[in-house]
This record gives C-alpha cells, sequence and structure tokens, in this order.
C-alpha cells in the first residue's frame, strides 16, 4: 500500500519544483519542455498505480537540477529519509551528486544530507567517507559535517578519532563551544580509559581519567573510575576518599558508588568506620539506598532485630517506600500466624504500588531503565540520566 500522507506531500513538493524547472525549461527547445511534462506525469501515473519506485525515478528525470529545482530535490529527499523511507532518499541524493552543475556550496550540501541517510541506515562506513572529505573543505556544512562525524564515531566507538573531532569543533579554551562540547569529551576519554583499565594499562588509564577531568571537573563518571583504579592498584585509602567525595557532591549516582565502597571496607576490615561513615551521610541526605545499606551493615554485625528497630525509627522520622517495605519484611520475620498472613498480603500489595523502587531516568528524552548508562540509549546525549525513586518513595 502507498503512504498516501508521504506520497500526497511528495507530488505537492514536486509540483513546486515542477513549476521552477519547466520556468527554466521555457528558455530551451520546445522538446525539453514535452520531456519534462511526459516524465513528470508518467510519475504520477506511477503513483496512481502504487509504484513508488517508478514514480520517484520519474519525477527524479522530470526535474533538471539547477538554482530553482535544487532546494525541491533536497526537501523531498529530506521528507523520505523523516518517513522512513531511507533507500529512496539515498536515491535522490546520488542522483544530485551524479548530475553536473553544481557549485561547491551546493556539492557539500548534497554530501551532508547523503551522508545523513547513511547514518540513518546504519552505513556508517560509507557516511564515514564522505564526511571525512566534507570535513577537510571550508563551507557552511563543515560544522555540521563535524557534528554528524562524531556520531560516526561514537556508534563504531572509534573513540580516538572522536576526540580529534571534539578538538575541531571546540575551539579556544576560553571559547562558548569549548564548554559546549567539554562533557563530551570528558566521556570519549573515559571510554579510553576503560579499555585501558580492560587490558591492565592502568598508567594509560589514569592519564586518560585525569585529561577526562581537565575537561569536565565535574565529570561523575572520571571520577567513580579513578577511585576504581586506585583501589584496584592496591591504594585503597586513597581509593575510598575519591569515592566518598563523589557521594557527597552527587546524590545521584549513591546507588552506583555505594556498592564499590561497601566492598573497599570490607576488604579492610574497618566495619566501624564505614558504619560512622554512612550514618553521618544518611543524616546529611536521608538517601533511602543509604539507609538501607547501612541497615545492612547493622543487621551483619548486630542482628535482625537491631536492623528492625534502627530502621523503624528511620522510617518514621523520612518516610519512603523502599524504608517501609524493608520493615515489612522484617516484622514479617518476627511474626507468625495470622499476623504474618496480614503482613504478607500487605508486603505483595506495597510491592506493586511501589514497582522497582529505583531506577535511572534521562532529564533530557523521559528514558527510564534499571540500568545507568552513560549514554541514553534513546536520544544519545551523554551524561543525561539521573538516579529516581520510585513515585511512592517520595511519599
Amino acid at each position: 500500500m502507498v503512504d498516501w500522507a508521504l506520497y500526497i506531500a511528495l507530488v505537492i513538493s514536486l509540483a513546486l519544483g515542477f513549476l521552477g524547472g519547466y520556468r527554466s525549461a521555457k528558455s530551451k527547445p520546445e522538446a525539453t519542455s514535452n520531456s519534462l511534462d511526459g516524465n513528470y506525469f508518467k510519475g504520477l501515473n506511477f503513483l496512481l498505480n502504487e509504484q513508488p519506485d517508478a514514480a520517484i525515478d520519474a519525477f527524479i528525470q522530470a526535474l533538471e537540477v539547477n538554482s530553482d529545482t535544487l532546494e525541491t530535490h533536497l526537501a523531498l529527499g529530506k521528507l523520505l529519509r523523516k518517513q522512513g523511507e531511507v533507500d529512496r532518499a539515498i536515491r535522490i541524493h546520488q542522483n544530485l551528486l551524479a548530475r553536473p552543475g553544481l557549485n561547491q556550496a551546493q556539492t557539500h550540501q548534497a554530501q551532508y544530507e547523503l551522508a545523513t541517510d547513511f547514518v540513518k541506515s546504519g552505513l556508517l562506513d560509507r557516511a564515514e567517507g564522505l564526511l571525512e572529505e566534507l570535513v577537510t573543505k571550508e563551507g557552511p556544512y563543515k560544522t555540521d559535517g563535524l557534528k554528524c562525524l562524531l556520531e560516526v564515531y561514537r556508534d563504531e566507538k572509534e573513540w580516538k578519532k572522536g576526540l580529534d573531532v571534539l578538538q575541531q569543533l571546540s575551539g579556544s579554551r576560553f571559547s562558548r563551544s569549548y564548554k559546549e562540547w567539554a562533557p563530551t569529551r570528558a566521556h570519549f576519554c573515559c571510554e579510553m580509559a576503560e579499555l585501558d583499565l580492560q587490558a591492565g594499562n592502568y598508567f594509560e588509564a589514569r592519564r586518560w581519567l585525569k585529561q577526562a577531568l581537565a575537561y569536565d571537573r565535574q565529570s561523575v563518571r572520571a571520577g567513580l573510575l579513578l577511585g576504581l583504579l586506585d583501589i584496584n592498584v592496591g591504594q585503597m585509602h586513597k581509593g575510598i576518599d575519591q569515592l566518598q567525595k563523589l557521594i557527597y557532591f552527587h546524590h545521584d549516582y549513591t546507588q552506583e558508588i555505594i556498592p564499590y565502597l561497601t566492598d573497599a571496607y570490607q576488604k579492610l576490615g574497618q566495619s566501624g568506620e564505614y558504619r560512622q561513615f554512612l550514618s553521618a551521610l544518611y543524616a546529611k541526605s536521608q538517601d533511602v539506598v543509604v539507609l538501607m545499606t547501612l541497615t545492612d551493615l547493622i543487621e551483619q554485625e548486630d542482628s535482625k532485630l537491631a536492623a528492625a528497630e534502627y530502621i523503624a525509627g528511620e522510617v518514621v522520622k523520612y518516610p519512603s517506600g523502599m524504608g517501609l517495605h524493608r520493615l515489612l519484611e522484617y516484622y514479617l520475620f518476627f511474626s507468625e500466624g495470622k499476623t504474618k498472613e496480614y503482613l504478607l498480603s500487605l508486603k505483595i500489595v506495597m510491592e506493586k504500588v511501589i514497582g522497582n523502587g529505583m531506577y535511572y531516568q534521562c532529564y533530557h528524552c523521559g528514558f527510564k531503565g534499571k540500568q545507568l548508562h552513560w549514554l541514553c540509549p534513546s536520544c544519545k546525549h551523554w551524561g543525561s540520566l539521573k538516579s529516581k525513586k520510585a513515585v511512592a518513595d517520595a511519599v
């Protein structure tokens, strides 16, 4: 079936282009004008007979590429790409580049649109070739080409090449664009650091992380990796200090950092010091993740009863769905008979209400997930996911 909304728009766009082409054709021999008319109405016939590919080919032949029709070709290509008809958009933009007579600016524009088509269709190697050629030339599409090339390198995980592009986009150190691109540069450095960490190249990993923090002093990712690097090389206290600083200033990432801190303190055998740290942190933040961790620690060191008494007092002062759920679990453990049945029913209801508790949400597009992604899977923004509580946890 033909997508009639798309192809009605196609006819309108090409009709406008046809008028432009017709004006150009009026100054040419009559045979050219007749050919223009014939191809145009041949395209309409294909369209009415639900042969969209043949229709597009006929329309392309109908429109001579000149200053009057170039924008129509480009607009049609964008329209098709937006509607998911990427293969057809590619044909239109390839046709443009194959035609003689385009000036340099028009050639650059057609190259950029074709590269965008390739990116949309997943043909990253072909997009990369076009864009690498485009960005070597000065013109109005150089910056757009660099941004598109950066997306290609990001998807191909070519982090070093991406950093070279980012350097061109960033400009001088005190420029507005430098500050704009600094967080992205930090994430690309972190990607390089993670590769070196996996390979055991700790010296290189540290160099990349320091560079990341030079670009973005507030980079949680770089700070976290730096703390873990210190712990991995045996500098436990230095790593713990780094992770503690992160938690104090970046509460949105507490549930990501806490497990590493717990593991480090356990290795040192300093549960008492850890307990003091968590108590001070909870008094400052009332973070439910800290409350759960502290409750677990009290249960391990003291008893379930001590943990139940502690969390009961805290839930009264700072109500939370997750805190109440944990308290119910303790009450279930200590209860029996009908009371236990009633509490179990209440627990089941509460689990449905609070859902999965903690989750991450992108503040740019609203994407939600249980796992932290430094790059949003939906909108492809770096560092845009923040930890959120389930609705009931704000009770």
